[in-house]
């Protein structure tokens, strides 16, 4: 009776070992900033319109557009070789269309930009 007792509490510390060791790797990893824990980078939209619009031929519109023309997708993970369309809608006329596509592909991690 008395070794089923031993065994059980030796059983028991040790699962409680194993559970404190797994609970404190999870806050290391956590204070030290783990990818697993962080939000994922995304790029900064106005910044993305800035280029795209610096990109566009104004010859395509009658006025040239403003960075509120630019529709680019939200929330677009920096990540190396994701590749996007914005648009650029402005101003046509009878000659000119008033809206541009320009492809757009993340070129590295750090958020570099290659438009096309």
């Amino acid at each position: 009776m008395t070794d089923q007792r031993s065994f059980a509490r030796t059983v028991s510390a040790f699962s409680l070992a194993v559970i404190a060791s797994c609970a404190l790797t999870f806050v290391v990893m956590l204070l030290a900033g783990s990818p697993a824990v962080q939000p994922q980078r995304v790029l900064d939209q106005d910044a993305l319109a800035r280029a795209v619009l610096n990109h566009v031929d104004s010859a395509d519109f009658a006025k040239p557009p403003t960075i509120d023309d630019v529709i680019c997708p939200a929330s677009v993970p920096v990540e190396a070789g994701r590749a996007f369309e914005c648009k650029v809608e402005g101003v046509g006329d009878g000659s000119k269309s008033g809206h541009a596509w320009v492809k757009v592909k993340v070129e590295d991690d750090q958020g570099g930009l290659s438009l096309g």
